[in-house]
Protein backbone atom coordinates (compact mmCIF):
# COMPACT_ATOMS: atom_id res chain seq x y z
CA UNK A 1 0.00 0.00 0.00
CA UNK A 2 1.36 3.75 -0.81
CA UNK A 3 1.42 5.96 2.14
CA UNK A 4 -0.96 9.31 1.52
CA UNK A 5 2.13 10.84 1.38
CA UNK A 6 3.08 9.56 -2.11
CA UNK A 7 -0.94 10.34 -3.32
CA UNK A 8 -0.79 12.52 -6.50
CA UNK A 9 2.29 11.85 -7.94
CA UNK A 10 1.27 9.08 -10.34
CA UNK A 11 -1.50 11.32 -12.79
CA UNK A 12 -1.91 11.64 -16.55
CA UNK A 13 1.07 13.75 -16.96
CA UNK A 14 3.64 12.58 -14.46
CA UNK A 15 5.32 15.37 -13.34
CA UNK A 16 8.18 15.51 -11.39
CA UNK A 17 8.88 18.03 -9.02
CA UNK A 18 13.00 18.83 -8.60
CA UNK A 19 13.74 20.25 -5.20
CA UNK A 20 16.49 22.87 -5.31
CA UNK A 21 17.66 24.68 -2.44
CA UNK A 22 17.87 28.16 -2.09
CA UNK A 23 18.28 29.50 1.26
CA UNK A 24 17.80 28.11 5.14
CA UNK A 25 16.02 30.72 6.89
CA UNK A 26 16.26 31.19 10.79
CA UNK A 27 13.97 27.64 11.34
CA UNK A 28 16.52 25.73 9.46
CA UNK A 29 13.80 24.90 6.61
CA UNK A 30 14.91 24.78 3.28
CA UNK A 31 13.10 26.70 0.73
CA UNK A 32 12.80 25.18 -2.90
CA UNK A 33 12.24 26.39 -6.18
CA UNK A 34 9.87 24.15 -7.67
CA UNK A 35 10.31 22.98 -11.82
CA UNK A 36 8.62 20.29 -12.80
CA UNK A 37 8.89 18.67 -16.08
CA UNK A 38 7.42 14.94 -18.03
CA UNK A 39 9.22 12.07 -16.64
CA UNK A 40 11.28 9.57 -19.11
CA UNK A 41 13.30 6.48 -19.80
CA UNK A 42 16.17 8.70 -18.61
CA UNK A 43 14.15 9.44 -15.29
CA UNK A 44 13.30 5.92 -14.87
CA UNK A 45 16.76 4.24 -15.88
CA UNK A 46 17.87 6.19 -13.14
CA UNK A 47 16.36 4.13 -10.44
CA UNK A 48 19.11 1.81 -8.66
CA UNK A 49 16.99 -1.27 -8.78
CA UNK A 50 16.17 -0.66 -13.11
CA UNK A 51 20.37 -0.16 -13.70
CA UNK A 52 20.88 -3.02 -11.47
CA UNK A 53 18.19 -5.29 -13.80
CA UNK A 54 19.47 -3.52 -17.15
CA UNK A 55 23.22 -4.40 -15.81
CA UNK A 56 22.28 -8.23 -15.20
CA UNK A 57 20.16 -9.20 -18.47
CA UNK A 58 22.74 -6.88 -20.85
CA UNK A 59 25.91 -8.51 -19.13
CA UNK A 60 23.82 -12.30 -18.79
CA UNK A 61 23.70 -11.67 -22.59
CA UNK A 62 26.84 -10.36 -23.92
CA UNK A 63 28.92 -12.67 -21.87
CA UNK A 64 27.08 -15.67 -23.85
CA UNK A 65 28.71 -17.30 -27.10
CA UNK A 66 26.32 -17.83 -30.31
CA UNK A 67 26.69 -21.24 -32.59
CA UNK A 68 25.25 -21.85 -36.04
CA UNK A 69 24.55 -25.57 -35.83
CA UNK A 70 23.74 -27.69 -38.86
CA UNK A 71 21.73 -31.33 -38.79
CA UNK A 72 22.02 -31.60 -35.23
CA UNK A 73 25.67 -30.45 -34.86
CA UNK A 74 27.47 -27.00 -34.18
CA UNK A 75 29.53 -26.54 -37.71
CA UNK A 76 33.16 -26.82 -38.08
CA UNK A 77 33.76 -23.43 -39.60
CA UNK A 78 31.26 -20.61 -37.80
CA UNK A 79 29.72 -18.16 -39.84
CA UNK A 80 30.83 -14.40 -39.82
CA UNK A 81 27.83 -12.85 -39.30
CA UNK A 82 27.48 -14.92 -36.01
CA UNK A 83 31.61 -14.54 -35.01
CA UNK A 84 31.96 -10.67 -35.72
CA UNK A 85 28.82 -9.38 -37.44
CA UNK A 86 29.58 -5.61 -36.45
CA UNK A 87 32.80 -3.64 -37.37
CA UNK A 88 34.41 -2.06 -34.90
CA UNK A 89 32.68 -3.90 -32.11
CA UNK A 90 33.26 -6.92 -30.37
CA UNK A 91 31.10 -9.62 -30.28
CA UNK A 92 30.01 -8.91 -26.49
CA UNK A 93 29.41 -5.41 -27.58
CA UNK A 94 27.06 -6.29 -30.52
CA UNK A 95 24.75 -8.91 -28.03
CA UNK A 96 25.20 -6.51 -25.79
CA UNK A 97 23.55 -3.70 -27.94
CA UNK A 98 20.48 -5.71 -28.95
CA UNK A 99 20.01 -6.92 -25.39
CA UNK A 100 19.86 -3.15 -23.97
CA UNK A 101 17.59 -2.51 -26.95
CA UNK A 102 15.14 -4.74 -25.73
CA UNK A 103 15.44 -3.74 -22.23
CA UNK A 104 14.59 -0.27 -23.06
CA UNK A 105 12.33 -0.43 -26.35
CA UNK A 106 11.22 -4.09 -26.33
CA UNK A 107 12.41 -3.65 -30.09
CA UNK A 108 15.89 -4.17 -31.35
CA UNK A 109 16.88 -2.98 -35.01
CA UNK A 110 19.84 -5.21 -37.11
CA UNK A 111 20.86 -3.26 -40.17
CA UNK A 112 22.51 -5.89 -42.75
CA UNK A 113 24.45 -3.15 -45.11
CA UNK A 114 24.15 -4.62 -48.93
CA UNK A 115 27.75 -4.13 -49.59
CA UNK A 116 28.57 -6.51 -46.78
CA UNK A 117 27.12 -9.42 -48.33
CA UNK A 118 29.52 -12.76 -49.00
CA UNK A 119 29.53 -14.59 -52.16
CA UNK A 120 26.31 -16.77 -51.33
CA UNK A 121 24.74 -13.53 -51.42
CA UNK A 122 24.26 -14.10 -46.88
CA UNK A 123 25.10 -10.95 -44.86
CA UNK A 124 28.63 -10.99 -43.18
CA UNK A 125 28.06 -7.68 -41.52
CA UNK A 126 25.40 -6.37 -38.99
CA UNK A 127 24.66 -3.08 -37.17
CA UNK A 128 22.68 -2.68 -34.68
CA UNK A 129 20.52 0.83 -35.21
CA UNK A 130 19.41 3.01 -32.45
CA UNK A 131 15.49 2.80 -31.77
CA UNK A 132 14.51 6.37 -32.47
CA UNK A 133 16.14 6.06 -35.67
CA UNK A 134 13.91 3.64 -37.49
CA UNK A 135 10.41 4.76 -38.10
CA UNK A 136 8.00 1.73 -38.24
CA UNK A 137 4.17 2.49 -40.18
CA UNK A 138 1.44 0.04 -41.60
CA UNK A 139 1.63 -0.31 -45.33
CA UNK A 140 -1.95 0.47 -47.56
CA UNK A 141 -3.11 -3.40 -46.36
CA UNK A 142 -2.55 -2.74 -42.80
CA UNK A 143 -1.61 -5.98 -42.36
CA UNK A 144 2.41 -5.42 -42.76
CA UNK A 145 4.82 -3.46 -41.54
CA UNK A 146 7.24 -0.75 -43.22
CA UNK A 147 10.88 0.19 -41.90
CA UNK A 148 12.28 3.63 -42.96
CA UNK A 149 15.84 4.65 -41.84
CA UNK A 150 15.21 8.51 -40.74
CA UNK A 151 19.00 9.14 -41.18
CA UNK A 152 19.46 8.60 -44.49
CA UNK A 153 16.23 8.83 -45.79
CA UNK A 154 15.82 5.34 -47.10
CA UNK A 155 13.17 2.43 -47.04
CA UNK A 156 14.36 -0.92 -45.60
CA UNK A 157 13.27 -4.11 -46.41
CA UNK A 158 12.71 -6.60 -43.66
CA UNK A 159 14.72 -9.79 -44.38
CA UNK A 160 16.95 -8.08 -46.77
CA UNK A 161 17.94 -4.72 -45.35
CA UNK A 162 17.01 -5.39 -41.75
CA UNK A 163 15.97 -7.57 -39.20
CA UNK A 164 13.35 -6.61 -36.40
CA UNK A 165 14.03 -8.89 -32.89
CA UNK A 166 11.39 -8.00 -30.94
CA UNK A 167 10.40 -9.38 -27.40
CA UNK A 168 6.96 -11.65 -27.37
CA UNK A 169 3.50 -10.84 -26.73
CA UNK A 170 2.55 -8.33 -29.79
CA UNK A 171 -1.01 -8.49 -30.33
CA UNK A 172 -2.60 -8.78 -33.51
CA UNK A 173 -2.82 -5.16 -34.79
CA UNK A 174 -0.52 -3.77 -32.62
CA UNK A 175 2.13 -1.86 -34.29
CA UNK A 176 5.05 -2.68 -31.94
CA UNK A 177 5.59 -4.38 -28.68
CA UNK A 178 4.79 -2.11 -26.08
CA UNK A 179 7.81 -1.00 -24.03
CA UNK A 180 7.49 -2.37 -20.12
CA UNK A 181 8.42 1.62 -19.51
CA UNK A 182 5.56 2.77 -20.89
CA UNK A 183 2.93 -0.06 -19.90
CA UNK A 184 4.47 0.51 -16.33
CA UNK A 185 4.42 3.79 -16.11
CA UNK A 186 2.42 4.61 -13.07
CA UNK A 187 4.43 2.22 -11.33
CA UNK A 188 7.68 3.96 -11.86
CA UNK A 189 6.45 7.00 -10.78
CA UNK A 190 5.33 5.88 -7.52
CA UNK A 191 9.07 4.49 -7.14
CA UNK A 192 10.79 7.91 -7.96
CA UNK A 193 8.56 9.70 -5.68
CA UNK A 194 9.21 7.52 -3.28
CA UNK A 195 12.80 8.01 -3.74
CA UNK A 196 13.36 11.91 -4.31
CA UNK A 197 10.85 11.74 -0.74
CA UNK A 198 13.53 9.69 0.99
CA UNK A 199 16.49 12.00 -0.54
CA UNK A 200 14.84 14.82 0.74
CA UNK A 201 13.53 13.09 4.17
CA UNK A 202 17.08 12.03 5.23
CA UNK A 203 18.54 14.97 3.62
CA UNK A 204 18.82 17.37 6.81
CA UNK A 205 21.87 16.57 8.98
CA UNK A 206 19.59 16.42 12.36
CA UNK A 207 18.48 13.06 11.40
CA UNK A 208 18.00 10.66 13.82
CA UNK A 209 16.22 13.97 15.02
CA UNK A 210 17.42 15.11 18.29
CA UNK A 211 15.81 17.76 21.08
CA UNK A 212 18.44 20.09 22.24
CA UNK A 213 17.70 21.00 25.84
CA UNK A 214 18.42 24.65 27.54
CA UNK A 215 17.68 25.25 31.25
CA UNK A 216 17.47 29.07 31.18
CA UNK A 217 15.13 31.43 28.95
CA UNK A 218 15.77 31.92 25.64
CA UNK A 219 14.07 33.98 22.94
CA UNK A 220 12.64 32.83 19.37
CA UNK A 221 15.38 34.40 17.54
CA UNK A 222 17.78 32.69 19.84
CA UNK A 223 16.77 29.22 19.58
CA UNK A 224 16.34 29.46 15.44
CA UNK A 225 20.31 30.21 15.81
CA UNK A 226 21.35 27.50 18.42
CA UNK A 227 19.48 24.96 16.03
CA UNK A 228 20.76 26.18 12.54
CA UNK A 229 24.02 26.25 14.38
CA UNK A 230 23.35 22.34 15.08
CA UNK A 231 22.73 21.68 11.96
CA UNK A 232 25.51 23.48 9.69
CA UNK A 233 27.96 21.92 12.88
CA UNK A 234 26.75 18.17 12.62
CA UNK A 235 25.63 17.35 9.00
CA UNK A 236 28.48 14.72 9.23
CA UNK A 237 27.31 13.27 12.50
CA UNK A 238 30.22 14.13 14.28
CA UNK A 239 30.38 14.17 17.84
CA UNK A 240 28.47 16.81 20.03
CA UNK A 241 30.28 18.92 22.81
CA UNK A 242 27.76 20.87 25.08
CA UNK A 243 28.55 23.59 27.56
CA UNK A 244 26.38 23.73 30.97
CA UNK A 245 22.72 24.44 30.38
CA UNK A 246 22.44 22.40 27.48
CA UNK A 247 20.61 18.71 27.53
CA UNK A 248 20.71 16.56 24.11
CA UNK A 249 17.51 14.17 23.94
CA UNK A 250 17.55 11.58 21.04
CA UNK A 251 14.40 10.60 19.61
CA UNK A 252 14.03 6.94 17.72
CA UNK A 253 12.28 5.76 14.14
CA UNK A 254 8.65 6.94 13.81
CA UNK A 255 6.71 4.79 11.69
CA UNK A 256 6.55 7.78 9.17
CA UNK A 257 10.54 7.07 8.63
CA UNK A 258 9.14 3.02 8.99
CA UNK A 259 6.92 3.28 6.51
CA UNK A 260 9.05 4.81 3.95
CA UNK A 261 12.00 2.58 4.11
CA UNK A 262 9.25 -0.43 3.37
CA UNK A 263 8.27 1.32 0.60
CA UNK A 264 11.59 1.86 -1.12
CA UNK A 265 11.96 -1.84 -0.93
CA UNK A 266 8.89 -2.45 -2.06
CA UNK A 267 9.79 -0.02 -5.24
CA UNK A 268 12.44 -3.11 -5.63
CA UNK A 269 10.38 -5.44 -5.57
CA UNK A 270 8.12 -3.99 -7.81
CA UNK A 271 10.96 -3.52 -10.43
CA UNK A 272 11.50 -7.10 -10.16
CA UNK A 273 7.86 -8.41 -10.94
CA UNK A 274 8.24 -5.83 -13.83
CA UNK A 275 11.55 -6.87 -15.63
CA UNK A 276 10.97 -11.07 -14.29
CA UNK A 277 13.62 -10.89 -12.14
CA UNK A 278 13.26 -14.12 -10.30
CA UNK A 279 14.50 -14.17 -7.64
CA UNK A 280 14.23 -10.35 -6.53
CA UNK A 281 17.70 -11.09 -4.68
CA UNK A 282 19.25 -10.92 -7.61
CA UNK A 283 18.61 -6.98 -7.69
CA UNK A 284 20.56 -6.90 -3.76
CA UNK A 285 17.41 -6.06 -2.41
CA UNK A 286 17.41 -6.69 1.09
CA UNK A 287 14.48 -9.01 1.68
CA UNK A 288 13.06 -10.54 5.01
CA UNK A 289 14.04 -13.79 6.00
CA UNK A 290 16.35 -14.54 3.08
CA UNK A 291 20.23 -14.96 2.52
CA UNK A 292 22.32 -14.89 -0.30
CA UNK A 293 25.52 -17.29 -0.59
CA UNK A 294 28.01 -18.43 -2.91
CA UNK A 295 25.95 -21.84 -3.00
CA UNK A 296 22.40 -21.01 -3.88
CA UNK A 297 23.20 -17.67 -5.97
CA UNK A 298 24.20 -19.88 -9.00
CA UNK A 299 20.91 -22.02 -8.53
CA UNK A 300 19.32 -18.12 -8.49
CA UNK A 301 21.02 -17.59 -11.74
CA UNK A 302 20.35 -20.50 -13.39
CA UNK A 303 16.21 -20.21 -12.40
CA UNK A 304 16.36 -16.24 -13.69
CA UNK A 305 17.96 -17.66 -16.78
CA UNK A 306 15.20 -20.37 -17.42
CA UNK A 307 12.43 -18.03 -16.22
CA UNK A 308 13.23 -14.68 -18.21
CA UNK A 309 16.50 -14.92 -19.69
CA UNK A 310 15.84 -17.46 -22.53
CA UNK A 311 12.32 -16.67 -23.45
CA UNK A 312 12.07 -13.25 -23.26
CA UNK A 313 15.77 -12.57 -24.47
CA UNK A 314 17.81 -15.71 -25.81
CA UNK A 315 14.85 -17.16 -28.02
CA UNK A 316 14.19 -13.58 -29.90
CA UNK A 317 17.98 -12.84 -30.64
CA UNK A 318 18.46 -16.83 -31.63
CA UNK A 319 15.17 -15.89 -34.45
CA UNK A 320 16.61 -13.37 -35.64
CA UNK A 321 20.23 -14.26 -36.04
CA UNK A 322 19.07 -17.07 -37.44
CA UNK A 323 17.52 -15.35 -40.46
CA UNK A 324 20.74 -14.25 -41.73
CA UNK A 325 22.10 -17.38 -42.57
CA UNK A 326 21.00 -20.67 -44.64
CA UNK A 327 17.64 -22.05 -43.77
CA UNK A 328 19.81 -25.66 -43.50
CA UNK A 329 21.03 -23.50 -40.58
CA UNK A 330 19.80 -22.46 -36.94
CA UNK A 331 21.24 -20.11 -34.57
CA UNK A 332 21.65 -21.03 -30.28
CA UNK A 333 23.34 -19.56 -27.79
CA UNK A 334 25.56 -21.64 -26.17
CA UNK A 335 24.76 -22.27 -22.58
CA UNK A 336 27.10 -24.87 -21.56
CA UNK A 337 29.69 -22.66 -19.53
CA UNK A 338 26.59 -20.82 -17.73
CA UNK A 339 25.05 -24.57 -16.46
CA UNK A 340 28.62 -25.75 -16.56
CA UNK A 341 28.46 -27.74 -13.02
CA UNK A 342 31.97 -27.17 -10.44
CA UNK A 343 34.71 -29.50 -10.78
CA UNK A 344 33.66 -32.38 -8.65
CA UNK A 345 30.25 -32.29 -9.59
CA UNK A 346 31.52 -32.60 -13.89
CA UNK A 347 34.17 -35.60 -12.94
CA UNK A 348 31.40 -37.61 -11.22
CA UNK A 349 28.98 -37.40 -13.79
CA UNK A 350 31.77 -37.63 -16.26
CA UNK A 351 32.71 -40.63 -15.04
CA UNK A 352 29.47 -42.34 -15.20
CA UNK A 353 29.03 -41.23 -18.50
CA UNK A 354 32.24 -43.04 -19.67
CA UNK A 355 31.28 -46.23 -17.62
CA UNK A 356 27.69 -46.39 -19.50
CA UNK A 357 29.38 -45.68 -23.16
CA UNK A 358 28.38 -42.07 -23.37
CA UNK A 359 31.41 -40.50 -23.60
CA UNK A 360 34.97 -42.02 -24.30
CA UNK A 361 38.02 -40.57 -22.13
CA UNK A 362 39.13 -39.16 -25.31
CA UNK A 363 36.07 -37.08 -26.14
CA UNK A 364 35.86 -36.08 -22.64
CA UNK A 365 39.51 -35.06 -22.23
CA UNK A 366 39.35 -33.28 -25.47
CA UNK A 367 36.78 -31.32 -24.58
CA UNK A 368 38.24 -29.84 -21.55
CA UNK A 369 40.97 -28.81 -23.89
CA UNK A 370 43.67 -31.27 -22.55
CA UNK A 371 45.84 -33.72 -24.34
CA UNK A 372 44.40 -37.32 -25.76
CA UNK A 373 46.14 -40.53 -26.84
CA UNK A 374 46.00 -38.56 -30.39
CA UNK A 375 47.26 -36.06 -29.43
CA UNK A 376 51.35 -35.74 -30.52
CA UNK A 377 52.87 -35.09 -27.25
CA UNK A 378 56.19 -32.98 -27.83
CA UNK A 379 58.79 -33.59 -25.40
CA UNK A 380 59.70 -31.36 -22.44
CA UNK A 381 63.03 -30.84 -24.08
CA UNK A 382 61.76 -29.37 -27.11
CA UNK A 383 58.66 -27.15 -26.05
CA UNK A 384 59.09 -23.47 -26.59
CA UNK A 385 60.39 -20.99 -24.22
CA UNK A 386 59.16 -17.68 -23.95
CA UNK A 387 63.01 -17.01 -25.07
CA UNK A 388 63.14 -19.32 -28.13
CA UNK A 389 62.41 -18.06 -31.67
CA UNK A 390 59.91 -20.48 -33.24
CA UNK A 391 60.11 -20.81 -36.87
CA UNK A 392 57.21 -22.04 -38.70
Amino acid sequence: MVPPVFEGFAQAWRKLWLPRPSESDLGGRIAYEVTSRELGLGDYQAIPAVARARSLIVSLVAELELVAWRDGFPMTEQPRVIVRPQPGSSRDGFLGSIAGELFDHSSAFVWLPLTGRNAAGYPDTAVVLPFDRVAVSWDESGLFRRYRDTHRGVDLIPGRDLVHIELPGRRPGELLVPSKFDTNADAFDRIIAAELYAADWFANGAVPSVTLKFAGPMTAPEAAAAKLQWIENHRDHSPAVLSAGWDLHETGGNPESSQLLETRRLGALEVARIFGIVPAELLLVELAGSSLTYQNIADMLETFVRVTGQPEYLAPIEAGMSDLVPSTQAVRFDLGELFRLGAAARITSEAEAIAAGIYTLEEVRRGHGLPTESTPRVPAELAPTPRMEVIA
